[in-house]
């Protein structure tokens, strides 16, 4: 191992030490930036109520938060992103996982990517769905009828929670698609830094 690589090993292991990360090795862990650990106090709240639930988590990164969830009991996960490296990353974690689990490749700017990507193994629907920092990548590159397209998906494939991440300024083009008569806001954890605003929304009940 190169000095450059070992370098890179004890960086990476000192990053698992510091998020708190109970995997079964560091080493599967090691693709990843910055600090996850200030972010989880924003999901107790799903953290409370995921057990024995399935989860698409879109915009998955290297499956981080995805393995909270798992921690905390849920059932299934599906992930999609857009980078190969990080999606490398999150299937080498959950390979070592005990639940049925799904990482794959989607461009959210294309017409039903999602739908594409997960193919026969889409759910109708999923208990919770997290779509965390996100949109504000993609949707300048996108039409106004791809954007209806993503939300509305976003919308159906939530059969209870919604859990939303964009920043500021792109909160008010994401609303212009996003139909909240059909959920109640649960919580919403205000922009922090470069971390952006956070909302958790319940599908309401007949």
């Amino acid at each position: 191992m190169s000095v450059r690589n070992k370098i890179k090993f004890v960086r990476d292991c000192a990053r698992d030490v510091k998020n708190k990360l109970k995997l079964k090795t560091v080493v599967l862990a090691a693709k990843r930036r910055g600090d996850i650990q200030k972010r989880m106090d924003e999901f107790n709240m799903l953290f409370q109520q995921c057990e024995g639930c399935s989860v698409l988590d879109i915009g998955c990164y290297d499956g981080l938060i995805a393995y909270e969830f798992f921690r905390n009991g849920v059932s299934e996960i599906h992930g999609i992103d857009n980078d190969a490296y990080h999606l490398d990353t999150a299937e080498r974690i959950f390979s070592q996982v005990p639940i049925p689990s799904k990482f794959v490749h989607a461009d959210l700017r294309k017409k039903k990517a999602i739908q594409s990507a997960l193919g026969e193994s889409l759910k109708p629907t999923y208990d919770i769905v997290l779509f965390l920092g996100v949109f504000q990548h993609v949707y300048r590159q996108m039409s106004e009828e791809a954007k209806q397209e993503l939300v509305d998906t976003l919308v159906n494939a939530s059969n209870s929670l919604l859990a939303i991440r964009i920043p500021d300024h792109s909160w008010a083009e994401f609303e212009k698609y996003f139909d909240t008569k059909q959920f109640a806001l649960l919580q919403l954890t205000k922009q922090k830094g470069n971390v952006g605003e956070f909302r958790i929304y319940k599908r309401k009940r007949d």
